[in-house]
């Protein structure tokens, strides 16, 4: 068969397709229209089905092509019944047309009333031409749902002749339905809407073909790649002591959550840079100092076929007191986990929806649940909440590891990182490696597990009525970080000075593609006029009298060793210690990078080049000219191929099995709302360099290389990925700012296509809305 508008296509399926029924249609053009209508509709009423409710659709050339479907672009009438229905109908989908063909078509069909759900299923994943079928599907008939991108949608990819496994009983026959148009319709992508009826029967709406992107790979070789994938998953679940038990997920979002920090599919250099200074050995060592497990030895970053994991078995096991005997440490172990698998859409919520990683006020109330239930004895009950809360205080203390790193932070901001006159540019580059761990990735780490805790435990004293949700937004807020500092310094300071402090940042903080401020600083900052205003420093936070007395109070009950003014001092030293520690971090990393690029430029290779090489390669790096460029290049070579495999690849951002590798639903993630405000405002597309001045910001992840917007009037923000506790998150709650955190790929895409939103923070609410100025103004 070949593809013809959608009428001519579905005629052509009508008598072949086997698997799902085809309703009986007329179709005639405009011109016939046009000129007999009464003709029209004489053959519609003809047909036996015409007394039923009808559907009137259309049927452009414009539609349903190869280069672009123009799904959902032009009017459908539904519940048709009376000849003057119809020719209402049919003027209607005509008028859709804007200034019709003469043999633009009209289709006229029985209308389906007993639809359960509806759907678009794709032949290959259209935005990498990967061989996974796509389905979107919703509850009810209505596939406008869908191509609209409104909420409600659901998404399934499996692998054809995998073993699929449908996520709901009623989508069992869509497999062999796919296959059947791709045998009729041939391998070239198409896409195709389908209806399932309340006897679980599939109706064919229409077919057509789809303009994915292609695909270089060869299907087996995609194949071989997800079965390796599936080994290495199943090779993890056996005891591999020192984490516990022999069950775990996978996830791009918990713990150092790689979505976040790398994205989804980072090449080479920036994932194994990111494995090498955090996720192979630091990660564990700063836990250990903690207080925590010992779990040194144990890599955090599982790479599927570049897809980089977190594993989550390590991750619960490093969040357990360093003390705790092993029975207790199984039995919670297998509760969080199955917590977890209970409610994936905590994914991005671990250490606040699903862990217990430090001691807070609402801790004994949540160890008492768990005797209840029998997760834990009340020894071992007793004896967890005792650990954990000689952690904390110790974590607490005036000369505990957190201050200890915070000293290392300051001291690192004192060192310079350029190459000393006659040192080896080779050994540079290792010894910036070895700095970035030790006294860059070291503290960072502790610094940001300390500010965790004081968050927790601020959050606590909400739950026990000791401040308000309002007061402790205010705290949290009063921090004075680093990125307030940035935008203060950016309204009083000159070029020079701003950059020559902030000039490392770049919004992918790992990657070498992504310029730095001082290398593109036109890019992210508007230097033509002087700023309006100068942002406010943080507001001081105070407790009143009885605030500061419940305050206290909790402290004593729960034998902490600090006064309310104490433990505020930590709160807001810690969060602002996180960001101050993190920027001196991302200053070596940054370094690294223009290091490795300076080394390529003597090599004669690109920085997309070496986007493609191992940082260990680079490392590896003798001096010798001709060695080096030959290694780097079969290097290069190898990780370009390696990469294109990945950007075929995809998995579940939650994966509790190596099943899903090849059959998954996309989770329908809680995104975390920040600030208690509203908001309607325009889309600004921030990688696309859309306008930001009274737009909501809409960013990939929550990088603090991002930190340059709020130098603009953004309104809001929202980003695909990021946690309750990212950068961006504590940003826009610092100031007051409504954001959506971590919304997941699919809802991102779905707003950044709209003109504006409407978002609602209070009511957790986000809705596209009718624009209020052109993204492109001024």
């Amino acid at each position: 068969m070949r593809f013809g508008t959608k009428a001519e296509t579905l005629s052509g399926l009508l008598p072949r397709v086997r698997g799902a029924s085809v309703l009986p249609l007329v179709y005639f053009t405009v011109g016939e229209w046009q000129r007999e209508p009464a003709d029209v509709r004489r053959r519609i009423r003809r047909c036996s089905w015409s007394d039923a409710p009808l559907v009137v659709r259309s049927s452009s050339l414009g539609e349903d092509g190869e280069g672009a479907s123009n799904a959902g672009r032009y009017t459908s009438c539904l519940d048709v019944h009376t000849d003057r229905d119809l020719t209402r109908a049919i003027d209607a989908v005509i008028a859709s047309f804007g200034e019709p063909d003469d043999q633009d078509q009209v289709l006229v069909q029985p209308q389906l009333t007993d639809a359960m759900a509806s759907g678009v299923c794709s032949s290959c994943e259209p935005s990498t031409g990967a061989p996974y079928r796509l389905v979107n599907w919703s509850e009810g008939a209505d596939t406008t749902l869908v191509t609209a991108g409104q909420p409600g949608v659901r998404s399934w990819y499996f692998l054809p002749d995998e073993g699929s496994h449908p996520p709901t009983w009623y989508l069992a026959d869509l497999p062999r339905l796919a296959a059947e148009l791709e045998h009729l319709l041939g391998e070239a992508p198409f896409e195709f809407e389908f209806a399932v009826r309340q006897d679980a029967s599939l109706v064919l709406f229409q077919a057509r073909p789809l303009a994915a992107r292609a695909s270089g790979l060869i299907t087996s070789r995609h194949r071989a790649a997800v079965h390796q994938c599936q080994r290495k998953f199943r090779a993890l679940l056996r005891d591999q002591p020192p984490s516990i038990g022999s069950d775990t997920c996978l996830g791009v979002m918990p713990d150092w959550n790689p979505a976040e920090m790398i994205g989804l599919r980072p090449r080479p250099l920036a994932l194994s840079l990111y494995r090498h200074l955090i996720t192979d050995g630091i990660w564990a060592e700063s836990r250990h100092r903690y207080g925590y497990r010992d779990v040194r030895g144990v890599p955090l970053l599982v790479d599927l076929g570049g897809l980089p994991y977190i594993d989550i078995r390590a991750s619960f096991s490093s969040l357990m007191p360093h003390d705790m005997e092993e029975e207790a440490a199984h039995r919670l172990m297998r509760h969080y986990l199955g917590r977890l698998r209970d409610h994936p859409h905590l994914h991005d919520k671990i250490e606040f929806e699903v862990v217990q990683s430090s001691y807070d006020f609402a801790l004994p109330r949540v160890a008492g649940s768990w005797v209840d239930e029998g997760i834990l004895s009340s020894h071992q009950a007793t004896e967890f909440v005792g650990a954990l809360h000689l952690l904390t205080v110790q974590m607490m203390a005036k000369d505990g590891p957190y201050r200890r790193d915070l000293h290392t932070a300051r001291q690192l901001a004192l060192r310079s990182l350029g190459r000393a006159p006659g040192t080896d540019p080779q050994e540079h580059f290792r010894s910036l490696l070895s700095l970035c761990r030790r006294e860059g990735a070291l503290p960072f780490a502790g610094i940001a597990r300390a500010a965790f805790t004081a968050t927790r435990l601020v959050r606590s004293l909400v739950e026990r009525g000791a401040v308000s949700a309002h007061e402790a937004d205010a705290l949290l807020g009063s921090a004075d970080t680093v990125s307030n500092q940035l935008r203060r310094d950016f309204a009083t300071g000159d070029r020079e000075t701003f950059l020559r402090r902030y000039g490392h940042l770049r919004p992918g903080t790992y990657d070498i593609l992504s310029p730095r401020y001082d290398e593109s600083d036109g890019q992210y900052f508007d230097w033509s006029s002087p700023a309006s205003t100068v942002p406010d420093e943080p507001a001081e936070f105070h407790l009143d009298a009885g605030r500061a007395r419940k305050v206290g109070q909790l402290l004593a009950e729960h034998g902490m060793p600090a006064s309310a003014g104490d433990f505020l001092d930590f709160v807001r030293g810690s969060v602002a210690g996180r960001e101050y520690a993190k920027l001196q971090y991302s200053r070596v990393v940054s370094e690294i990078l223009t290091q490795a690029r300076m080394i390529g430029e003597r090599l004669g290779l690109t920085p997309a080049d070496l986007s493609y090489v191992p940082v260990d390669a680079l490392a590896a790096c003798t001096g010798d000219r001709k060695k080096d460029r030959s290694r780097l290049a079969a290097a290069v070579a190898q990780g370009r191929d390696a990469h294109e495999v990945t950007m075929s690849l995809h998995g579940p951002a939650l994966l509790c099995g190596p099943e899903e590798l090849v059959s998954f639903t996309a989770l329908d993630v809680e995104p975390n709302f920040v600030a208690h405000a509203r908001v309607v405002a325009p889309v600004a597309d921030v990688d696309a360099g859309d306008p930001l001045d009274g737009a909501i910001a809409m960013i990939p992840a929550a990088d603090p290389g991002y930190d340059w917007i709020f130098t603009h009037n953004i309104v809001g923000l929202v980003t695909a990925f990021g946690g309750a506790n990212s950068h961006m998150a504590i940003r826009a709650l610092e100031l007051g700012l409504p954001a959506v955190i971590g919304a997941g790929d699919t809802r991102f895409q779905q707003w950044l296509a709209a003109d504006s939103l409407e978002i609602d923070t209070s009511n957790r609410l986000v809705r596209p809305t009718v624009s209020v100025r052109s993204r492109r103004s001024a």
